[in-house]
């Protein structure tokens, strides 16, 4: 009987075989499945990280160009009230602002309308006397009358780069009478050294390009500061980033190195800033669980492989010695019939017990069926909530985990449909059930959705819900689906943080200038649809320097602090607050009504009543020299310029610049007053 197992005809070395061969194949396969899978997840999970990173760092660039650009702004206001014509006031003007040899290492000159400069720091750079009109850049500000920040230039004699952030210089009534430019020399120290002394993991670096001349402004990488993109059409993913695609993804960098590049725009200068992370350092996580699924896998195969196949040569014999005996009452019936229970003897109880397994299989077959997977996921020890979708009742099992981490019991939750989707947030629930849907009718290949889900304090936790059909009938309509939810509400309070110090006032927690220009587009959007004014507020406090000066800048922060609670107080909940920097604040106020005289009325009260509240004493509490609390009375007023808009014909520079003019004519005036814009009264 052992020999007869090793013929190649036994039906026992077939089966043997066949059981092994099964086995050995199926486990790598399916190794191999579940590796490529988590590989493509987390390449994307990466790929989205990089991404957000770059986005940060090209917010914060962008933000240090729109600050240098509004220092020159400021500057170019206040060249406009001296005039063009007499250039040794404009020269020791130039000389006296420290704010130019701080933010513009290549220092700065004033050109006439014609283009010829006419006053210029450092005098060093024989500027005066050159005409500059033929740079599209300077010619741009005189004509268009718009700020501007150049394109990267070469210059082949001192071997420098550099470029210039230039702004209209306009006269009391408007119209352009020159323009300032400051210009940057990328060869020397600047603020884009940030960039350089950056690191991105252990060999990835960073690239800002000037997407026009194609010019490496700077990196981390210094072989590759100044120097030139490869031509169009030689780096696809290159090509792409320079064209404004904002995106991450594979591709070969100029040394011939397998990289993830990420790319985001930064609009206001027509620059990219690019992430990029050799591959070999970016997917070590996905090489090393690879790595560890196939010996793993490996490990499996020859164990099980080789108990199995012991197991199939010792109980294999008796078992097909049985089946002969029983073949020949076997043939006349189906699989699922009980056998006649006619025999007796060993092969009778045989029978007996077949036909018992027989029964309890049937019995429990469907339900078996129905909990695999949900064991599966179980035995996997996920360590998140599981639940199991009966499709077609509507039943979903619901794991103590799902439960206990909303801080539910087992028995407070029912198992139904409904029940989950009174628990998910009213704000999230339509967009749930949509990403719900977009699966089940096969649009999409697992569903994955964040949302919130209330639980039994009160509270809502951030969950990441992910899910996949498992079994569909046979015209494909979906009958189960498995999944898991992960509580990321700590990821999302960090999001949250992150958002907060991008858009808001570390002091005052009011809106910043970035969030501020987004406010007030919306509110210009809102009138040009509703056909309703609006109006911007540009505050000025009136006595903040001394306050500094007398008792510190303790005092001047519980001051701001103290302001920026009143005019909250001041304003409507549909109104927006901001502080521009410094002791300056502005106020957007949206839908005063259909007639300007009416909303320049109502404005007009608002900002009285404002000025009214910034007025009243402040009481500011602050530890004198011997570290001992005093308290300290200040008063301190408030100069307010105010100016209508009804529509988006305007552009946002445009609005706070007649709010700041009008803001100056309220100081001009005696300060303390508020003051409309006035096109024939700029300060």
């Amino acid at each position: 009987m052992s020999l007869n197992i090793f013929k190649i005809s036994s039906i026992k070395l077939k089966v043997t075989a066949l059981t092994l061969a099964i086995f050995i194949i199926g486990v790598p396969i399916f190794s191999y499945y579940i590796s490529q899978k988590l590989q493509s997840d987390l390449t994307k999970q990466i790929s989205e990280q990089q991404l957000f990173t770059t986005a940060l760092l090209a917010d914060q660039i962008n933000n240090d160009l729109l600050e240098k650009r509004s220092a020159l702004e400021s500057l170019a206001e206040k060249i406009g009230l001296i005039g063009l014509n007499n250039t040794e006031q404009l020269q020791a003007f130039l000389n006296d602002r420290f704010i130019i040899k701080k933010n513009y290492n290549l220092g700065a000159f004033i050109i006439n309308a014609d283009g010829i400069v006419i006053a210029s720091v450092p005098d060093t750079i024989p500027r005066i006397g050159t005409n500059l009109r033929s740079r599209s850049h300077i010619a741009h500000a005189l004509e268009q009358g718009k700020p501007i920040i150049s394109e990267i230039f070469a210059d082949k004699a001192s071997q420098n780069y550099y470029f210039s952030i230039v702004v209209p210089i306009h006269n009391t009534l408007g119209s352009v009478i020159g323009a300032l430019s400051g210009d940057i020399d990328l060869t020397k120290p600047n603020f884009l050294d940030k960039i350089t002394h950056g690191h991105y993991g252990k060999t990835g670096y960073y690239l800002l390009k000037d997407q026009k001349t194609r010019i490496i402004i700077t990196s981390t990488d210094e072989r590759q500061v100044l120097q030139q993109e490869p031509p169009p059409g030689k780096n696809w993913l290159i090509d792409r980033h320079l064209l404004g695609f904002e995106e991450s993804d594979i591709a070969t960098n100029p040394f011939g190195i397998e990289v993830l590049a990420s790319a985001k725009r930064i609009s206001v200068a027509n620059w990219v800033m690019v992430t990029v992370l050799p591959t070999a350092e970016a997917f070590i996580p996905i090489k090393e669980m690879q790595s560890r699924i196939i010996i793993s896998a490996t490990l499996m195969t020859l164990i099980l492989g080789t108990i199995i196949w012991w197991l199939l040569l010792r109980e294999i014999s008796p078992v097909f010695s049985i089946i002969n005996k029983l073949s020949v009452l076997a043939k006349s019936e189906t699989h699922d019939k009980l056998l006649p229970e006619t025999q007796k003897g060993e092969i009778g109880d045989l029978i007996r017990a077949f036909n018992h397994l027989l029964k309890t299989l049937h019995e429990r077959e469907k339900a078996l069926e129905e909990s695999k997977f949900r064991w599966k996921f179980a035995i996997e020890g996920t360590g998140d909530g599981l639940w199991d979708w009966d499709i077609p009742t509507n039943r979903v099992f619901f794991s103590k985990t799902w439960k206990t981490m909303l801080g539910y019991s087992e028995s407070e939750i029912d198992s139904n449909l409904n029940e989950w989707m009174k628990l998910v947030h009213p704000e999230d629930l339509p967009s749930t059930m949509i990403a719900v849907k977009e699966h089940l009718d096969g649009k999409t290949p697992i569903y994955s959705n964040e949302h919130r889900l209330l639980c039994k304090d009160g509270s809502y936790k951030w969950i990441l819900d992910r899910g996949l059909i498992v079994s569909r009938d046979e015209y494909g309509a979906p009958l189960r689906a498995i999944g898991t939810h992960t509580d990321i509400s700590e990821r999302k309070k960090m999001e949250e943080l992150i958002r907060q110090q991008a858009l808001y006032d570390a002091l005052t927690k009011l809106p910043n200038r970035r969030l501020l220009i987004d406010r007030l587009t919306q509110a210009m959007s809102i009138s040009k649809r509703t056909n309703n004014c609006g109006a911007l507020l540009f505050l000025d406090l009136d006595n903040f320097k001394p306050l500094n000066d007398t008792h510190g800048h303790e005092a001047g922060d519980l001051l701001l602090m103290e302001v920026a609670k009143r005019l909250k107080r001041c304003v409507r909940k549909s109104d927006t607050i901001a502080r521009m920097g410094g002791d300056e604040f502005v106020a957007v106020l949206s839908q005063l009504g259909k007639d300007k005289e009416t909303s320049k009325y109502k404005a007009g009260m608002l900002a009285e009543k404002i000025r009214i509240e910034l007025a009243k004493s402040y009481a500011l509490k602050i530890q004198d020299k011997n570290g001992k609390n005093v308290m300290i009375k200040h008063l301190c007023t408030a100069s307010i310029g105010a100016t209508l808009f009804f529509d988006d014909e305007i552009n946002t520079d445009d609005i706070l610049r007649n709010a700041d003019d009008a803001m100056y004519q309220a100081k001009n005036s005696g300060r303390n007053r508020v003051c409309f814009y006035d096109e024939g009264k700029k300060a």
